[in-house]
């Protein structure tokens, strides 16, 4: 137990997947015919901001603050540049149902985790209203063995948001790249994570009643599970060919950029399958939630997120790696490094660039092609 000041790392989990929630709302709020320029300017680093993208960081900030005052905080966006939030499009921001909503279909997940009796029949996150009653209310009394592993020094926890992630398709009107990224570090380890897409997903279930669909898990939780759905996320196993007419049919997708693509990214990926480790044929997607989203679903064998030079940041990736701890998969550098996130907001950038994989084993033939090749950036 914590002899310090201490922190309930169910509580913040669950407390950062309801703001998560809350914050797609009030995206789609700023994202209204009325707002249709968004008030997007250029920051100084060269990329996109808008107005909802520090009403969205606010709204993830408070709730955190709303568990503890004392936990470190790595957002995106700089607090001085906070915009205020016109109150109607606050109206979901706190919701009580949402929050208790949450915080029962994390506990559920974990007492299920940990073996416990209460296995998630029927989750919360899956009524049909954020007003809904929500029967057979669990009991939140954890073990002692429970309490020790999510009750910590507050020290030891920091949490990542990316409050709108794929701001310039955001401005622009292209709301499928738009994702709400928020993880929960404990010892400087991505913990648990979640993806919220505020627009919807295909695919994905609604979250109670809203247009919102939402990922989230992590070592935390022991998995990926998506909000409200009955189903785990898949654990990746090793990929190997099964259909003889067109065996690169079953082989793991790479997802690159199409605008940041060329050169070494486009050379390893070719190569890769020209060996027959990926589909020789890459996706383009935009947007780094979108891309870590994939990894984490695999609804079309996505496999490989290659991108072994700086452009992203901390943010970008840790609510991914959270999960993809828990599904098989592997976050690191281009030299096969954890990243570091311990990092402040001012160093936060992956200057060593991002090496994702739904497997580890592609993982390590990924980067034995790429560190025993001669690539030009």
């Amino acid at each position: 137990m914590a002899s310090g000041p201490s922190v309930n790392l169910l509580d913040m989990a669950s407390s950062v997947m309801s703001a998560a929630v809350g914050a797609s709302l009030t995206i789609r709020a700023f994202a209204l015919p009325e707002d249709s320029n968004k008030n997007a300017r250029l920051k100084v680093d060269g990329t996109f901001v808008t107005d909802a993208d520090y009403a969205a960081q606010q709204i993830i900030t408070s709730a955190v603050q709303r568990v503890s005052t004392n936990v470190r905080i790595l957002g995106e966006e700089s607090p001085e540049g906070g915009a205020k939030i016109p109150q109607e499009k606050l109206e979901h921001a706190s919701d009580a149902g949402m929050r208790e909503g949450c915080r029962r279909e994390v506990f559920l997940r974990f007492k299920n985790r940990s073996g416990g009796s209460q296995a998630p029949q029927s989750l919360p996150l899956a009524v049909s209203s954020h007003d809904a009653t929500i029967e057979n209310k669990p009991s939140y009394d954890l073990s002692e063995d429970e309490k020790k592993e999510v009750i910590v020094d507050v020290s030891r926890v920091c949490v990542i948001i990316d409050p709108l992630d794929g701001t310039s398709s955001y401005a622009k009107g292209k709301y499928d790249a738009v994702s709400v990224l928020v993880s929960v570090n404990l010892d400087y380890q991505p913990h648990f994570g979640v993806i919220c897409k505020p627009f919807g997903y295909e695919g994905l279930p609604p979250v109670m009643g809203t247009p919102c669909a939402a990922v989230y898990g992590g070592p935390l939780l022991g998995g990926g599970f998506i909000a409200g759905g009955d189903t785990l996320l898949p654990v990746s196993a090793a990929t190997q060919p099964t259909n003889s007419e067109n065996p690169s049919s079953d082989l793991p997708r790479a997802i690159i950029s199409s605008s940041r693509s060329k050169g070494v990214v486009e050379d390893v990926c070719k190569q890769l399958g020209m060996l027959g480790v990926i589909d020789p044929t890459p996706m383009h997607i935009s947007g780094a939630g979108e891309k870590a989203l994939r990894l984490v679903l695999r609804q079309h064998n996505e496999g490989l997120w290659f991108f072994p030079k700086s452009g992203t940041s901390l943010w970008d990736v840790a609510a991914a790696d959270a999960m993809l701890r828990s599904l098989g998969g592997k976050v690191t550098d281009k030299f096969g490094r954890p990243l570091d996130y311990s990092k402040s907001r001012d160093e936060a950038e992956n200057e060593d660039g991002v090496i994702a994989c739904a497997d580890d084993k592609l993982h390590a033939e990924c980067m034995r092609v790429f560190q025993n090749g001669k690539w030009e950036e």
